[in-house]
């Protein structure tokens, strides 16, 4: 059950003062690199320097309200968020500090990941500037412009969401009167944008669009950083700003429907680790005059979804933020880009927070529900090729376009109630959500698409390729949905040159359970689910396969829960084209039959097209293009 009391100025203060708190006690003694627990990659060398640097997009936030206290009080006491900030960023940029933010591991690129971080200094300074820039000498400012330059030269071309950090670097300095490259400013905000741009608020987040890469960077990379940009510069091409702002207006239409009623958030893709940054962008949209919903909402939105990360343990009880997503979520969440600071990306929260004053009407808005609060729905979203449905306030997306990063975007389905296996089990991605062929001790997973659609009343067609062992298998899939439910077809045609035929195992999504539980299992000769007190999911096989187990693989492999279990259908290929036809439950505790209260037959035609027959209504699925 969600916590239905108001979110409120204190509680949002409380929890940002613990961060602080957490935050300032990883410090090392010039105040520039954070030594925290976790997984440390190469950017931990020295101490965490993103641990800083990150964290500056909620410092700046506080500080950009000038008759804002600079101290923070935790358990009785202070910490002077001012000096803290002054002092990361003296020390971080002077190359003469042990702390040195500058250290150059990759000898002659033009850029690294300093070139991130250059963004969020440089607005922090921005946000700050009559509280820590005005208070620097020339040296130390010196510092800061070299540091800025460095890792803000133009690279040879842009080829992601990276152009915006650019953006950012050149947009702040011009603005804090510091030379600048006007050509990088105009070139990515007009140049590069265009060309990413897939219509309704989407970014393609690659060099131009047409590579289907859309997750979460939409939102904490592309619609934060132009938020950041209109800011800062927006004045100087106000007609450019408000296209970009009216972009990202479209895009907020959107996001509500992927948070669940309690606040969950429909995990799915890379980067995952920074949990509740996907707040800073709605909240400057609403302080910029593009968030399209009511205040009340944001409101709701804000608490709710902090809250479901504070309740489950992500900010460890020193203060400190985890690199999983949960005290129980597997570290795999993780990309090895990922150190022990790099999380503080979380910050952009109290960044979009923190920017509004303390009296602004956010903060006494009455609160209203969320879409999944307030009804069931089915949005389908051709850009990404997404559809996202809503049952009894849980959020399920099915995924027909987004192949990049196995396992966080090769599956079929991501839910709220049901998050996904992240870890590796056996050495393979687990069979959840998923369709996967056996060849041996291999197992493999979606490889890459072909082509993709989605359409009313949500229904999704997937062609795309599984290799194993050096062969290469084509499935086309169709899913259509209904509430808690959904069908999957697959029409599999085998490599003819594979020389004998891989199993299949298909998957439901996995039930997440924490220590002490014991799933109920429930079985028939077809079929089989799995139930906590939370929530259950399970699989039915209706043409092609042969049986059904419940497959567990190795712990700790849940992206939210520290065990799983996940039931699945197999089936022994004796056919070169296989034909398999499943229904599929991931939602409330259903009762133990739920699954054969349906009667559901389907056909592949001769021109392509599918055609469903779901209790008594029958479904067209028209073929790929």
């Amino acid at each position: 059950m969600q916590d239905p009391r108001p979110f409120t100025y204190q509680e949002a203060q409380n929890l940002w003062a613990r961060l602080v708190a957490g935050w300032a006690h990883t410090l090392d003694n010039d105040g520039a690199r954070s030594l925290m627990d976790g997984y440390p990659n190469r950017a931990d060398v020295g101490g965490s320097y993103e641990g800083v640097t990150r964290m500056l997009w909620g410092l700046g936030g506080w500080l950009s309200q000038p008759q804002r206290n600079p101290l923070v009080q935790w358990r009785g006491v202070s910490y002077d968020v001012e000096a803290l900030t002054l002092r990361a960023v003296i020390n971080g940029c002077n190359p003469d500090s042990p702390s040195f933010w500058g250290v150059d591991y990759h000898h002659g690129r033009d850029h690294d990941q300093r070139t991130v971080e250059t963004g969020q200094v440089a607005f922090a300074l921005w946000q700050s500037r009559s509280r820590v820039w005005d208070q620097m000498n020339e040296a130390e400012r010196t510092h800061v412009y070299d540091w800025l330059e460095r890792w803000g030269r133009r690279p040879a071309k842009w080829q992601s969401n990276w152009a915006l950090f650019w953006v950012v670097n050149h947009a702040c300095r011009k603005a804090l009167g510091m030379p600048y490259d006007q050509a990088i400013i105009d070139d990515v905000m007009t140049n590069y944008l265009n060309g990413v741009y897939c219509g309704d608020g989407w970014y393609d987040d690659a060099a131009v669009r047409g590579a289907s890469y859309f997750d979460d960077y939409n939102t904490w990379v592309f619609a934060s950083h132009v938020l950041a940009w209109a800011q800062v510069d927006g004045h100087t091409m106000p007609q450019r700003r408000d296209e970009l702002l009216e972009r990202v207006r479209q895009w907020m239409v959107n996001y509500p429907y992927f948070f669940a009623a309690d606040g969950a958030y429909c995990e799915f893709g890379r980067s995952l680790a920074y949990k509740f940054a996907r707040l800073g962008a709605p909240l400057w949209a609403y302080k910029m005059g593009a968030w399209p919903h009511s205040t009340g909402m944001l409101r709701r939105l804000v608490g709710r979804h902090l809250r479901w990360y504070a309740d489950r343990g992500a900010i460890r009880a020193d203060g400190t933020l985890r690199q999983s997503l949960t005290a129980g979520g597997s570290v795999e969440i993780c990309e090895p880009y990922i150190s022990t600071g790099a999380t503080y990306w979380a910050m952009q929260a109290f960044g979009g927070l923190w920017s509004l004053p303390d009296d602004d009407p956010f903060w006494s808005a009455e609160e209203e529900p969320l879409p999944a609060e307030a009804g069931d729905y089915i949005k389908v979203f051709p850009q990404p090729g997404w559809v996202v449905t809503a049952t009894n306030g849980e959020v399920q997306r099915f995924n027909a376009g987004s192949v990049k990063y196995p396992v966080k975007y090769n599956k079929l389905v991501y839910s709220t109630l049901h998050p996904f296996n992240v870890g590796l089990s056996g050495g393979f991605p687990a069979p959840d959500s998923s369709l996967c062929l056996f060849d041996g001790e291999m197992r493999g997973e979606r490889t890459k698409n072909r082509a993709y659609a989605v359409g009313e009343p949500g229904w999704l067609r997937i062609e795309w390729e599984q290799t194993l062992n050096g062969y290469t298998h084509v499935i086309d899939t169709v899913i259509v949905t209904r509430g808690a439910y959904h069908v999957r077809a697959h029409r599999l045609t085998l490599d003819p040159n594979c020389p004998h035929h891989p199993v299949v195992m298909e998957g439901s999504a996995p039930c997440g359970y924490i220590q002490g539980e014991m799933p109920h299992v429930v079985r028939g000769d077809d079929w089989l689910a799995a139930a906590t007190m939370r929530g259950a999911t399970g699989i039915r096989g209706l043409a092609g396969y042969n049986g059904a187990h419940l497959w567990s693989g190795d712990t700790g492999i849940n992206s939210v829960y520290p065990f799983s279990v996940t039931p699945v259908l197999s089936a022994n290929l004796t056919q070169p084209q296989h034909e398999l036809l499943c229904l599929v439950y991931a939602g409330g505790v259903a009762e133990p039959d739920a699954l054969l209260g349906h009667n559901i037959s389907g056909e592949w035609q001769a021109d392509g097209s599918f055609h469903l027959t779901w209790d008594g209504e029958t479904l067209v699925v028209p073929p790929s293009q």
